[in-house]
């Protein structure tokens, strides 16, 4: 007795059911190489504050100066030291031992983070003349000590001296020396600098 084999034929229901399929995964295949498939995305902005800049600056309130000289008394002979007020004058001739002081208040403004700068103070006469300078800084009303700067008559400043306010003094002496004696200095302006490190 022989068998006979039959193979099964898939219904109808069957075959459009595999037909959609395909379709489906040739249209998932197709969309994805052609990079036509949507895909889902966010963004959320990052709250941020503004960003400001520093600030760097010295003001000087205006000069006085000062002659510190001795005197003689002419009828006891006796030596006197006196001062003079010489703000807004001229000078004829100096003494020797006479000493002209220029003072002046530098109020700092040093703002930013990690900020250092170097306060410099220039006497603007030469080095080694007739006459000598002699540069002090002197903190007023709690402002924090400088630390002595890379020069002569220079300090380190940072924000820890933002605001602060100090005493620039400067104080030109008259050097007694033989060689002093006629010669004519021809100072450039006194000046106080701040210069970012």
């Amino acid at each position: 007795m022989t068998r006979s084999h039959r193979t099964r034929r898939p219904s109808t229901a069957g075959r459009a059911l595999a037909a959609a399929a395909a379709a489906l995964l040739a249209l998932t295949l197709l969309g994805n190489g052609l990079g036509t498939a949507a895909r889902w995305s966010d963004a959320a902005p990052l709250e941020t504050r503004a960003v400001g800049t520093g600030s760097l600056g010295v003001v000087l309130e205006p000069a006085r100066a000062a002659l510190q000289h001795t005197d003689i008394d002419p009828a006891t002979g006796a030596l006197a030291r006196g001062t003079t007020d010489l703000t807004g004058t001229a000078l004829s001739a100096l003494a020797p031992g006479d000493t002209v002081v220029v003072t002046t208040r530098a109020v700092l403004d040093v703002e930013g983070a990690n900020l250092t700068a170097t306060l410099t103070v220039d006497p603007g006469v030469p080095v080694g003349g007739a006459v000598v300078p002699r540069a002090e800084l002197v903190p007023v009303l709690g402002a924090p000590p400088m630390d002595p700067g890379p020069a002569p008559s220079s300090w380190t400043v940072t924000a820890a001296h933002d605001g602060a306010a100090y005493d620039v003094t400067v104080a030109y002496e008259v050097s007694a020396a033989p060689s002093a004696q006629g010669t004519t200095v021809d100072p450039g302006p006194l000046t106080v600098s701040l210069l970012q490190n």
